[in-house]
């Protein structure tokens, strides 16, 4: 597996990767397919942005085979927190159970000392116990809970607040 910053050509790719997430209404909190169109304004932010890319999964033996995503998305407009990012992990379904989102979480982890980020913060929805057991793997803790905040269409959903920081010396 490589990973490397997004480039333009990787959005449709990207979109596809995020819309498979959609139909379990476990995963993101979309309930219909997104567009490249209606995407392209928040890609065209990462990848503008030097705090906050988006990176691409690549096949190590397919040329040009994304099969997954990450990205640090700014976490609250507000200066104090401007050393937290959300972050988000996408796989397509072919990749997952390879050990590929674990490795993910510990490329961005590893980004944080480089884009001056002191702490990851990853919004899950309590249902999904692999991302949830993915984060705590890695030494995400869970720091809250938003009881029934997202109407799925066919559950209220809870969404779960995982932190990670780096240490403080």
């Amino acid at each position: 597996m490589k990973i490397r910053t997004a480039k333009e050509q990787d959005l449709p790719q990207i979109v596809a990767i995020y819309n498979q997430a959609i139909p379990s209404r476990r995963i993101t909190a979309d309930l219909t397919p997104v567009t490249e169109q209606g995407r392209r304004p928040w890609f065209e932010a990462h990848l503008n942005s030097r705090r906050h890319p988006i990176w691409v999964l690549e096949s190590a033996v397919e040329k040009n085979k994304v099969f997954g995503w990450c990205s640090f998305s700014p976490f609250y407009d507000r200066a104090a927190f401007d050393q937290t990012v959300e972050i988000s992990v996408y796989l397509d379904p072919s990749a997952k159970g390879r050990g590929y989102g674990s490795q993910a979480v510990r490329f961005l982890q590893a980004q944080m000392e480089e884009l001056d980020v002191h702490t990851l913060m990853a919004y899950v929805i309590e249902e999904n116990h692999v991302s949830r057991k993915m984060f705590e793997k890695q030494g995400f803790r869970q720091w809250g809970r938003y009881p029934n905040i997202a109407n799925m269409g066919d559950s209220l959903q809870t969404f779960l607040i995982y932190g990670y920081q780096k240490s403080v010396e």
